[in-house]
């Protein structure tokens, strides 16, 4: 199989795990810093087990670590830079042309308040 062909199949395997809107919450929290499950669930509105189930097929693919503190665990991405890729990928959605203006609007704010949490 040509290098190509491997490296393709090896970042859509990426991208299926964390093409889930849950996922994508969690790590947008991540980029905030370390934090455990119950400040996940707090800052998402998901169930526990839902974000526990999210953290394990992150942790799985090796996206977040989790470090453990007594009974505690917490998560951490082991790429921080992953946070900025999703902002580059709001772009897709902020172009009016692609999607309709309420959604790119909606877009271009989440954009924004990512990008000023990060400061």
């Amino acid at each position: 199989m040509p290098i190509c062909d491997i490296i393709a199949k090896e970042l859509a395997d990426v991208l299926s795990v964390i093409a889930h809107p849950a996922r994508l919450r969690i790590i947008e929290e991540l980029s905030q810093g370390e934090i455990d499950v119950s400040g996940l669930v707090k800052l998402t509105g998901l169930p526990q087990a839902t974000v526990s189930q999210h953290l394990a097929a992150l942790r799985n693919r090796k996206l977040v670590h989790d470090r453990r503190e007594g009974r505690g665990v917490f998560y951490s991405l082991s790429q921080p830079w992953m946070a900025d890729w999703m902002l580059d990928g709001l772009k897709l959605i902020v172009s009016e042309g692609v999607y309709g203006s309420e959604l790119a609007k909606a877009a271009s704010k989440a954009r924004r308040v990512w990008l000023a949490r990060k400061k």
